[in-house]
């Protein structure tokens, strides 16, 4: 037998036919309103759980604020080897992007070529777990369709700055990595390519990526015995002269960059809108 506030008040009232029973209504409101607060808790909770989701995935660079060729502000391409008319990396609106309008771009050139990318400075805000993900899509020269089988003459690597140091291969970084996408390919020892000048098997992106794939690189919490403070990016293309792909979407493409755990330098106060 029930014994709650609803019920007495029944009870209370079963001798008289001729009236309603009387309604705890102040009870009644309490129960609306506690769902109701339920309620709201749930949306406002799911609207969190969406703006966490996003926070993980949402692009930092896509290269779109700029009207192509150029490149965003802090962003520059060097070229450590090659002819005078060799062109550096560009950004490109050809209908050919993972996001938006432009994507940044480098030609398979037929040329004895070091070009790279590099990218803003960025303060790394944690003492762990800080990455980058980005978008790229590759047709560079390789024998045939298996470079790492049978080694490739053009390719591309990932190279980072910690602490304003020199330039080093991601996974050279002791503690770096590349998680997803990594190196599908390693150069041909004979060419001599300038990513590799003393004949070193070094592991590169190369040959048909078909379309654009998926990259996440980690970065060390230490330079040794030293934080992790700032972080620089550069996408290195090396071509050792004797040929080039000459394909559709030939080259190398990079776009919808995010950062993990980085922010701009300028705004270190995180309300650019990066990944952390």
């Amino acid at each position: 037998m029930r014994t709650d506030a609803n019920n007495t008040d029944l009870q209370a009232n079963a001798a008289s036919s001729a009236s309603p029973p009387a309604r705890n209504i102040f009870g009644e409101r309490n129960m609306h309103y506690a769902k109701s607060l339920g309620t709201l808790a749930a949306v406002v909770l799911t609207a969190l759980a969406g703006t966490a989701q996003a926070a993980t995935s949402c692009v930092t660079q896509n290269f779109d604020t700029v009207t192509s060729p150029a490149l965003p502000a802090g962003w520059t391409t060097t070229t450590a080897t090659g002819s005078p008319a060799t062109t550096g990396w560009v950004t490109r609106s050809v209908g050919y992007t993972d996001s938006g309008a432009n994507a940044a771009w480098i030609d398979d050139a037929n040329d004895f070529a070091d070009i790279a990318l590099v990218s803003d400075t960025r303060a790394v805000t944690v003492t762990s777990g800080a990455s980058i993900t980005f978008r790229q899509s590759y047709t560079l020269w390789s024998p045939d369709i298996l470079p790492l089988l049978n080694h490739a003459f053009n390719g591309g690597v990932l190279e980072v700055s910690l602490n304003g140091g020199a330039f080093a291969d991601i996974t050279s970084v002791s503690g770096g990595s590349i998680s997803v996408g990594t190196y599908n390919a390693t150069l041909d020892t004979s060419e001599l390519n300038p990513l590799a000048p003393t004949a070193t098997a070094r592991k590169v992106w190369s040959g048909n990526s078909n379309g654009y794939v998926t990259a996440t690189a980690n970065l060390p919490a230490k330079v040794g015995t030293t934080p992790v403070t700032t972080a620089a990016f550069r996408w290195r293309l090396g071509t050792e002269g004797g040929g080039r792909n000459y394909d559709t979407y030939s080259g190398w493409w990079i776009d919808s960059i995010s950062f993990a755990k980085l922010t701009d330098v300028i705004f270190a106060d995180d309300f650019d809108g990066d990944c952390n």
